[in-house]
């Protein structure tokens, strides 16, 4: 009896599962070492890769794939533990930036080593450098794609 091939479902259906799996896994560990959300991290990690380290909540929604209001909702949160800070956007009066906070960027500088060794212990066991250049490269490909509706 031959083996059956793998479906397009069935694999796609395993990066959404390994996605899934790698979150918790992150998540776990930080918020048992540094009590931050992996939602908080992300929030944060964005915002300090900003050009001027300073994003605005749609601009932080579309990075995090999700509502503007979930945005809001999330910065917030966030803004409550002293991480971000609102401040008025000098080119609209209307909208706001969120920056990181002196105690938001220590604690981000500190969970990037902790998310670091986390995917270290998992992927370094498993790919090897140059087979996770080429996974970023797939993934990165796909992402633009859905991202802009075209092929790269």
């Amino acid at each position: 009896m031959s083996a059956q091939p793998v479906t397009r479902v069935e694999w796609v259906r395993d990066i959404i599962r390994l996605e899934i799996v790698l979150w918790e896994r992150v998540d776990l560990r930080l918020r048992e070492r540094h009590e931050l959300p992996l939602s908080f991290f992300e929030s944060l990690y964005f915002v300090s890769r900003a050009p001027s380290q300073t994003l605005r909540v749609g601009d932080l929604s579309q990075a995090l794939r999700i509502t503007i209001g979930g945005a809001s909702k999330l910065v917030d949160r966030i803004e409550k533990a002293g991480l971000l800070a609102r401040q008025p956007d000098p080119h609209d009066r209307r909208a706001a930036l969120v920056a990181l906070t002196p105690a938001g960027r220590r604690k981000l500088n500190v969970a990037i080593k902790t998310y670091e060794a986390e995917m270290s212990s998992l992927v370094d066991a498993v790919l090897k450098p140059g087979e996770q250049d080429q996974m970023r490269d797939y993934v990165t490909r796909l992402l633009t794609a859905a991202n802009t509706g075209e092929p790269s």
